[in-house]
């Protein structure tokens, strides 16, 4: 969002520092990105030393500049330069609005800049002659040091305050935050005497979608360019001019916040404006040219055809053209969760549904309408008829109660409620008997908490002192604790955990055989075959083995709900299958049993056979299946709650900024010990050199090829150093640093 400084005075009557406010706004909320300012750091004093006549053309001269450095020669056509004035001197490489200054030949003399004149500048409308400075300035200073030009700030505005995306907006922020009023000028209309309500009526069919609707008609008005002012202000922004009905409602929704639509008159049927939702396969070219669906959005129609997408963009069959005479020119607030749904859908964000969709100003709604009808009959002509065709209300202020112990305990401050209510008030909250009445452009303020908030940047982040966290017990183990102590335990058994969908499909059911009146129908299913819900883990476990037949032993396990008719429960499921499955889930209950006192009885093993596995695809000779209730296990292990305190590495940590040099990579395998847990080789490597980056395992494999009780472990090794890009040779080195250290520590092998 661009934010003009010339503009802001139109509102907030103080010269303030360009950083300073920016400063403000940013520790308050509103982010300041960037300042450009229109006078270019490039264009410095600069003082004439020699005037000389150009050879070759009889109204230039050739100038000799002193720039504070060295002298510049530049041609210069202005007849006011003398010997010895301070003037502004543009060097090359200073940018003026669009053009930038380079070195040039000017009939045949080459030129090294330029001597400006105040409208070149942007400061002022005088381009009689060059513009001479004090003679107090000193030569080679940039001018901007001394003449303070006008600004554009680029603002980053959060999705919740849609209030800041106007000049007025940010003007009320800026008056805040220095306690400075905000004057907004009244609006006086020059109307003909004949009643809008005699050529036009407007109706709102659902007032959820359409609060309020506005509309003015301005009749014998002339399309042509903007003034010079109003075109200025709408380039600084990046915006470009088109015409002098187009230009002002751009004005008016940049000035107020207010999105503003003009209709070309003689193009809309009927004396009626209605705003409905779209119908099934209703559509509109609208004004980019492309024609689009518009079913179940808010629309803008006349008695018989759609003429704009409301709060979005306006139709082509009823855009203003140079041949426009008469123009109905609207004023409305629409609903913003349903301006956002259209918007996303057509992937047409505009100006217009930016600000929509994050809230308008509602009780600026006819302000707005007239104070663009005014500009328009000064810049356009034409005649505003008497009245204003209108529908809907203005929504009621939103009123909230004002705990002052809370949002002091909750800000961390002690402020009298007398302080509290006014750093309200400076943000236009009228404060009555301890509740305050919010404006109705602060759509973010639902809740005392918010109060507090603002009760908190208008009084100054910086000001509200920290307070180190208290340190308190450990809190009481949750469920949550219990299930990871549980799921590390069956990894570190080398399981595997899965999560499946609750559905079984009726192919599901067959297969194993069950009565599907005892299971739970979904009555919209997502995919039709999936129609029950699950009331065991079994059958998706055992998907899971099947989709895995390269894999061999097969160690899974699901923690999940199961379903029945009456109520669900939570389950743990572990399924082993293949080569020594029946030994290694015996050896996972073992541990379970041992560390959480669960009694092995509790964990009863099932043996699927081969024929009930086929059923599944599943062509592994045996599967041996746990599942039981999660709730049960975890009642045990609350009574073995001495077991499960968790030990906290007292290893200190270190922290590194992040290099922007490549990493080297290197593999390592080693032939370790069967026994040894591998992360302790990962740490030795890591401890080897400062230079490691990190370490990950990406292969375990025992056979006794390795010999007997061995094992490969094979590493990715990632080498950066934080100043400079690593040679080949000081990344070798540290390899050979790392092999040695591991065959030492680990009576390790390395693996060729």
């Amino acid at each position: 969002m661009k934010i003009l400084k010339s503009w802001l005075k139109d509102y907030i009557k103080i010269d303030f520092d360009n950083f300073d406010i920016a400063n403000k706004l940013s520790i308050s909320g509103t982010e300041v990105e960037s300042i450009a300012s229109f006078l270019d750091s490039n264009v410095v004093v600069g003082e004439i030393k020699d005037i000389k006549k150009h050879p070759n053309a009889d109204r230039l001269r050739i100038a000799t500049v002193y720039d504070g450095e060295n002298d510049r020669t530049v041609v210069c056509g202005a007849p006011n330069i003398e010997i010895g004035q301070i003037v502004p001197l543009a060097k090359v490489g200073a940018k003026l609005g669009d053009m930038e200054i380079k070195k040039s030949e000017i009939r045949g003399i080459e030129s090294e800049g330029m001597l400006c004149a105040e409208d070149e500048l942007d400061l002022g409308d005088d381009h009689a002659g060059i513009m001479i400075l004090p003679n107090e300035y000193k030569v080679g200073e940039p001018l901007n040091k001394y003449i303070e030009s006008d600004a554009v700030f680029e603002l980053e505005i959060t999705p919740n305050r849609g209030d800041c995306l106007s000049h007025i907006g940010i003007a009320r922020e800026i008056g805040a935050l220095l306690d400075v009023s905000v004057s907004r000028t009244p609006i006086a209309l020059e109307m003909n005497g004949t009643n809008i309500k005699d050529k036009l009526s407007i109706e709102i069919t659902d007032e959820q979608l359409c609060p309020q609707y506005m509309a003015r008609i301005i009749e014998d008005i002339k399309i042509g360019p903007s003034p010079k002012w109003l075109q200025e202000r709408l380039s600084k922004l990046g915006l470009k001019p088109i015409n002098n009905i187009v230009d002002v409602t751009n004005y008016i929704m940049f000035d107020l916040g207010q999105p503003l639509h003009a209709f070309d008159a003689e193009k809309i049927e009927g004396k009626e404006i209605v705003i409905r939702k779209g119908k099934v396969n209703e559509t509109i070219t609208t004004l980019d040219g492309v024609e689009r669906k518009v079913s179940d959005d808010i629309l803008i129609t006349d008695v018989k055809k759609t003429i704009a997408i409301a709060g979005v963009m306006g139709g082509q069959n009823s855009e203003i053209t140079e041949s426009t005479t008469t123009i109905i020119l609207e004023s409305a607030e629409f609903n913003r969760k349903n301006i956002r749904k259209t918007a996303k859908k057509l992937g047409l964000v505009t100006e217009a549904s930016y600000r929509f969709e994050r809230g308008i100003d509602s009780s600026s709604v006819e302000y707005a309408l007239n104070k663009a009808a005014k500009l328009i009959n000064e810049i356009a002509g034409g005649q505003i008829l008497s009245g204003v065709a209108a529908s809907g209300k203005r929504p009621l202020n939103k009123t909230l109660d004002i705990p002052h112990n809370k949002i002091n305990n909750f800000v961390g401050v002690s402020l009298p409620e007398s302080e509290i209510n006014h750093l309200l008030k400076k943000l236009d909250f009228n404060i009555k008997n301890n509740t305050c009445i919010v404006p109705l452009w602060r759509h973010d303020i639902e809740i005392w908490q918010d109060l507090a908030e603002e009760v908190a940047r208008m009084y100054g982040y910086g000001k509200i002192k920290p307070l180190a966290i208290v340190k308190e017990k450990a809190p009481k183990k949750s469920e949550y604790f219990y299930k990871e102590a549980l799921k590390d335990e069956l990894v570190s058994c080398g399981f595997i955990e899965v999560l499946n969908y609750p559905y079984l499909s009726e192919r599901d059911i067959k297969s194993i055989g069950l009565n599907t009146k005892k299971l739970l129908e979904i009555a919209n299913p997502i995919q039709p075959e999936n129609k029950f819900l699950r009331n065991s883990l079994t059958p998706g476990l055992i998907k899971s083995v099947a989709k895995n037949p390269a894999i061999d032993p097969v160690l899974l396990f699901e923690i999940g709900k199961v379903f029945s008719k009456d109520n669900e429960t939570s389950k743990l499921g572990i399924i082993a299958s293949g080569k020594n499955s029946d030994k290694l889930i015996k050896k996972a209950i073992d541990k379970l049993s041992i560390r959480f006192k669960i009694n092995q009885k509790d964990l009863q093993i099932l043996a699927l056979s081969q024929q009930e596995m086929l059923k599944f695809k599943v062509r592994k000779p045996v599967a041996q299946i746990i599942e039981v209730d999660l709730d049960m296990i975890i009642r045990k292990m609350k009574a073995s709650d001495a077991d499960l305190n968790i030990k906290i590495s007292n290893k200190k940590i270190t922290y590194r900024p992040i290099s922007k040099f490549p990493v080297v990579a290197r593999d390592l395998a080693f032939i370790v010990d069967k026994d040894l847990v591998f992360g302790k080789i990962e740490e030795a490597i890591q401890e080897t050199s400062e230079f490691v980056n990190r370490v990950e395992l990406f292969d375990e494999f025992a056979s006794d090829k390795f010999g007997v009780n061995k094992k490969n472990l094979a590493y990715h090794i990632y080498l950066q150093h934080p100043e400079k890009t690593m040679t080949d040779k000081e990344a070798e080195e540290i390899i050979k640093k790392i092999i040695t250290d591991i065959e030492s520590k680990f009576n390790a092998k390395l693996r060729k």
